[in-house]
């Protein structure tokens, strides 16, 4: 008797665990498959991770999500296995600013992509190809998207039918071509979610089986029906979308046109909230001012979103299972983390005309390398920021016992050749103006090692004509070499420091030629060695008749070192940008005579929070001999001696010296507004022995600053000593 009772202690617990797991069996065949439907609205889509949390909370297991939009996004994270708190953290590590630019950051761009920055062209490019002249389908091709979300997948890359994710989900997108709604359920997850997200003229289309695909709003932006056709018997619908406008806020075209696109979107909304049954549960969050683009606010979204799910808790606890019916579960959801696999292959899937090798060379992953998605992320920025792709994307394969790595990078369908337009205008505001109208045609990659050829017009006060090749010697562009001809026509003057009339005025013509030699050192700077030829005529425009019209020869060679980590060209924030470059005149190279020449550039930014500091320092001198007339360096102007006229200094040595202070006081992607000032000390000398520093002018500026899309624009007001001061419109790059 006493063995009987000890037997039975023992199996007691044993009994207990599997009475438990058997009623969580039945738990989960008896009860009722729960579908959720999310639907999209941009930022304000975060308030479906505080529903989700109150789901979590109560235990109800979701069997089913279909998302649309964010709601795609947010709902294939989730149905990925990840959890709610993983989903917001991920959602608040997401610089969105940055993932509605396609361009790797500027310091990790190119020298050669960097040096684009000069030109005062604005940054939208029309492509040129063999059906003429094309623009991009949208502002942003959403590459930067693409990695997020293929980093945020790739524990289920491998997974292509979505039925197979630890919870079984769709996409919803629309046929941009017939408007019709497109339900994703097999693929590439990170894919599938980008095209529910492309809003039409932000993101460009993604093509999937044959269909260019857009945000699923339009079609169908709350997918109940979608959710109700896996298989759920019971709904919880969470709309995010935003409400429309009242009339008294119509007071523009744009917003009649959001207005437009929100009753599209509306409509579909109520169509599906009408199936709703009693069984089913509506949840809409108080979002209130949160906009689509306030991605800032995602926080605050997740808690009104977590208030609204507590707010239908009294519907939603009935769907709640017991604690081990809903661990079983998790278990069930919880998706394995990445092992450390090795890449074991790397293949490329190429339809440009660059080679295999400079891919190669750019990504710098080798097989044998262990999977490391920073790696392969800087080498994919790298490939993308030569500027031919319309995109760069990845995938991890495997082939029998091998993992491997796919990289896809697709030739801008639009053409790779590009044409820009830009502006330069310097006024102020008192009949003193000057301006230049620019053009660029640029021919890129004119062979396997990415050459470019590039030909310019400037138009205005300065015009001039040059093109230009440059080619990397080798596939990873360590070593280049460049040849240009030009011509251009600018004005020499020279001004008396107490008339401030010119005392001489030149309109210099001249025809160049330069070739240079260099080294790229990774993203940071270059080393040029080169020869400059030039042969022009300087004809008298303002001076005494004994400065009589003439023509002059120069020929020099020259070595230059650069070093650019600037964030931003037009308003720097943080790095440097340095430059020392000597200059040998020989008669022998084509000079009318021997000198030398050392230009020395130091300039750099430092931010705390919307605050910038940016000081600057420029010393130039003919250290030997006499320079020709068109190697006098200049001064004047906007923020290069506030003041004074456009260039209206000009000698033969040079020193300026500027400190000056932005504050953003306005942050957007678009059009982001600083209020600033600088102090400037400077002046230009013909001769040696004139330099002193009692000849040193100082300069005040205050200045409003807009980086707009056609460049950075600037309403400023500007006091040199000596009594010069002007207002300024100037549109161009005022500190470098």
């Amino acid at each position: 008797m006493k063995r009987f009772v000890l037997l039975l202690l023992l199996l007691t617990p044993f009994t207990a665990i599997t009475s438990s797991a058997v009623m969580a069996e039945e738990v989960e065949k008896q009860r009722p498959k729960v579908g959720l439907a999310l639907s999209g609205g941009g930022a304000r889509g975060a308030a479906h991770i505080g529903v989700i949390k109150v789901l979590e909370e109560l235990q109800i297991p979701i069997d089913y999500i279909a998302g649309t939009s964010m709601g795609a996004v947010i709902g294939g994270l989730y149905a990925s296995g990840m959890t709610s708190d993983e989903v917001e953290e991920q959602l608040s590590l997401i610089d969105w600013n940055d993932v509605f630019s396609d361009k790797p950051l500027r310091p990790d761009r190119s020298q050669r992509r960097k040096d684009d920055d000069i030109l005062y062209l604005v940054k939208g490019k029309a492509g040129i190809s063999d059906d003429g002249v094309k623009l991009p389908t949208a502002v942003v091709q959403g590459q930067k998207f693409d990695l997020i979300l293929k980093a945020l997948t790739l524990p289920v890359s491998n997974v292509n039918d979505f039925d197979l994710l630890p919870i079984p989900y769709r996409a919803v997108a629309m046929d941009i071509t017939t408007g019709e709604e497109v339900v994703l359920s097999t693929g590439d997850l990170s894919i599938a979610m980008h095209a529910s997200m492309a809003i039409p003229g932000a993101f460009s289309p993604v093509k999937l089986n044959s269909k260019l695909l857009v945000d699923g709003g339009a079609a169908n932006n709350l997918p109940i029906s979608v959710v109700r056709e896996m298989g759920a018997d019971i709904v919880i619908a969470i709309d995010i979308s935003t409400p429309l406008l009242k009339q008294e806020d119509l007071g523009g075209a744009l917003a009649v046109i959001d207005q437009l696109t929100g009753i599209l979107t509306r409509r579909n909304v109520e169509t599906q909230i009408k199936t709703l049954s009693d069984r089913d549960v509506l949840i809409v969050p108080e979002l209130g001012s949160i906009a689509t683009m306030d991605f800032e606010q995602v926080d605050e979204a997740v808690v009104v979103g977590r208030a609204a799910g507590m707010a239908a808790k009294q519907q939603l606890v009935q769907l709640s299972v017991n604690r081990q019916a809903y661990l079983q579960y998790q278990q069930s959801q919880s998706r394995k983390d990445l092992e450390q696999q090795v890449i074991e292959f790397v293949r490329f899937d190429n339809d440009s005309k660059l080679s295999e090798q400079v891919l190669r060379e750019h990504l710098n992953v080798e097989a044998g390398d262990v999977l490391n998605l920073y790696k392969i992320e800087s080498g994919i920025a790298n490939i993308y920021g030569l500027d031919i792709f319309e995109s760069v994307r990845y995938n991890l394969v495997k082939k029998g016992e091998e993992t491997g790595l796919i990289i896809h990078a697709k030739q801008k369908s639009w053409g790779t050749d590009s044409l820009q337009a830009g502006l330069e205008l310097s006024s102020d505001l008192s009949g003193q103006s000057s301006f230049n109208l620019g053009f660029a045609y640029t021919k890129q990659p004119f062979n396997e090692l990415n050459g470019e050829w590039r030909t310019a017009l400037q138009l205005g006060e300065e015009p001039a004509i040059l093109t230009e090749v440059y080619q990397p010697l080798d596939p990873a562009a360590k070593y280049f070499a460049a040849a240009a001809l030009s011509w251009d026509n600018r004005d020499i003057r020279s001004f008396s420091d107490s008339s401030g009339r010119a005392d001489t005025e030149y309109e210099v013509a001249r025809w160049g030629l330069r070739l240079a030699l260099g080294r790229n050192f990774g993203k940071w700077g270059e080393l040029r060695l080169g020869y400059r030829r030039f042969t022009g005529k300087a004809d008298l425009a303002v001076g005494d008749p004994s400065f009589r019209s003439f023509d002059f020869e120069d020929g020099q060679a020259f070595i230059r070192a650069k070093m650019d980590t600037l964030d931003n060209l037009n308003f720097p924030r943080q790095g440097y940008l340095n430059s020392i470059e000597w200059s040998v005149g020989k008669e022998e190279l084509g000079a009318e005579n021997d000198y030398q020449q050392v230009l020395l550039s130091l300039s750099g930014a430092k931010s705390w929070a919307d605050g910038s500091l940016i000081t600057s320092l420029r010393l130039g001198s003919t250290v030997d001999g006499d320079a020709s007339i068109n190697n006098r360096y200049r001064l004047g102007g906007f923020m290069k001696l506030s003041g004074l006229e456009q260039n209206q200094l000009a000698g033969q040595h040079m020193g300026f010296a500027s400190v000056a202070y932005q504050y953003r006081v306005y942050r957007s992607q678009v059009f982001p507004v600083y209020a600033g000032g600088a102090l400037q000390v400077g002046n230009t000398w013909e001769e040696r022995s004139d330099i002193s520093l009692h000849d040193v002018r100082g300069s005040t500026s205050l200045f409003l600053g807009a980086d707009t899309p056609i460049g950075p624009l600037y309403l400023g007001y500007g006091y040199t000593e000596g009594g010069n001061d002007a207002v300024y419109l100037f549109l161009g790059q005022p500190f470098f």
